[in-house]
């Protein structure tokens, strides 16, 4: 019987070819960028190359690609190429260059006291805020705080059902209550109250809480930094008009200073929205108010995770706490590749890369995550100047933006 030989390739050939590969794409891409072009010349056909699993041939992580919002051009990145198994096809993640031109925004604005369920008529009543959860004293001390004693107020106009009462003024942790007085609000849409009276210590008249829940004082203090409820996701994720795209997510949310806005998605191209696709994410729940864990929202457009930055995994409190759970595990190259100190992984400190700026402007600008500080009911993680990824900023406190969303 004839023996037979089988030259099959080695490991070096096999490195070989694949480098030979990488070479011959590294030609198609510098071509397209000499040519200032792009491979595709419609957003669809980006789309289809994903779908085919070649988009690597003709794009690499940091390169740009652009659509219209109104009369402003998006520069957007390209910040991750994944692979789709179920399809031998692509995903591609992208980043907006810079923070959004419009203005800075909260993650999430400061919210109401108490919701009524039925109405309210005019007379006194009086409040305790909960605590739950906390164990700083700043809050939990009377002596240094008022979050946990009871307050009256006299009302003259009655509240509707669904009507909302609020602190007439902002205030912080340590900041006496009485002062603030009390507004009123015929239902959460409204900016304008129903009047606006005075608050003192005292127990006098019905206790709010037989008609219902009282809010979280830190939630009121400093707004809610749960993802699935924030205002900056409802903006992002509408194609409504101005002032038409806000709505309560729970019983104690106000509207945003950007409620008057057209909603995010309003005037994108049309050929752009078309080809982004919803992504499921992964977002931590904070341990105070909300009992741990994550939410699962599906999302067109989205804020960046602190591990989506190669800042690790989201902590308790700082990164030298417990892991609180573990969010979206997929670090984006571009975060990775393109690294200041040129090393490679977890990096939560400083780092250029991150830096990022208002759109069209030398201003650098301070930007959103999606991450919660989990240690409280109120720090959003947010991105500092010079690029440090763990920080915190209170979900009232105006920030830079620059969403992220997915083609595949």
């Amino acid at each position: 019987m004839a023996t037979q030989i089988f030259n099959l390739p080695r490991h070096e050939d096999y490195t070989r070819i694949a480098a030979a590969i990488e070479s011959q794409n590294d030609i198609f891409r510098n071509h397209f960028k000499a040519a200032g072009e792009s491979a595709v010349r419609s957003w669809e056909g980006f789309r289809n190359l994903c779908r085919a699993g070649g988009v690597r041939t003709y794009y690499g992580v940091g390169d740009q690609l652009q659509c219209k919002k109104g009369d402003t051009t998006l520069t957007w990145d390209i910040v991750h190429i994944g692979d789709v198994a179920e399809t031998g096809g692509n995903y591609v993640i992208l980043q907006t260059h810079d923070c959004l031109p419009m203005d800075t925004m909260e993650f999430d604005s400061r919210e109401a006291i108490f919701r009524t369920k039925v109405e309210l008529p005019a007379g006194t009543y009086h409040f305790t805020t909960s605590t739950a959860g906390i164990t700083d004293p700043n809050w939990t001390d009377s002596s240094k705080s008022g979050w946990t004693k009871t307050w009256q107020f006299t009302t003259t106009k009655a509240v509707p059902a669904g009507g909302q009462i609020n602190f007439a003024q902002g205030m912080d942790w340590n900041t006496s209550l009485a002062p603030l007085g009390i507004a009123t609000y015929s239902k959460p849409t409204d900016t304008a109250a129903l009047e606006t009276v005075a608050l003192t210590e005292g127990t006098n008249g019905t206790d709010l809480a037989t008609l219902g829940t009282v809010n979280h004082a830190q939630r009121i203090c400093y707004g809610y930094n749960r993802w699935s409820q924030s205002g900056i996701r409802q903006w992002l994720n509408s194609k409504a008009g101005a002032g038409a795209w806000w709505s309560p997510r729970n019983d104690f949310d106000r509207p945003e200073h950007y409620a008057t806005w057209a909603g995010f998605m309003s005037d994108l191209d049309a050929d752009f929205l078309a080809v982004v696709a919803k992504s499921n994410l992964v977002t931590d729940i904070n341990k105070i108010s909300d009992a741990g864990g994550h939410d699962t929202t599906q999302d067109y457009f989205f804020l960046p995770a602190m591990v989506n930055l190669n800042g690790g995994n989201n902590f308790y409190s700082d990164p030298v706490s417990a892991v609180q759970d573990i969010e979206d595990t997929v670090v984006w190259d571009y975060y990775t590749k393109f690294r200041r100190d040129g090393k490679t992984g977890t990096n939560a400190e400083q780092d250029d890369n991150r830096r990022k700026y208002r759109q069209g402007s030398s201003t650098e600008w301070n930007w959103r995550e999606r991450s919660p500080g989990c240690g409280n009911a109120y720090d959003v993680r947010n991105v500092t100047d010079g690029g440090r990824a763990w920080w915190f900023y209170y979900a009232y406190y105006w920030s830079g933006v620059a969403p992220a969303c997915r083609i595949e």
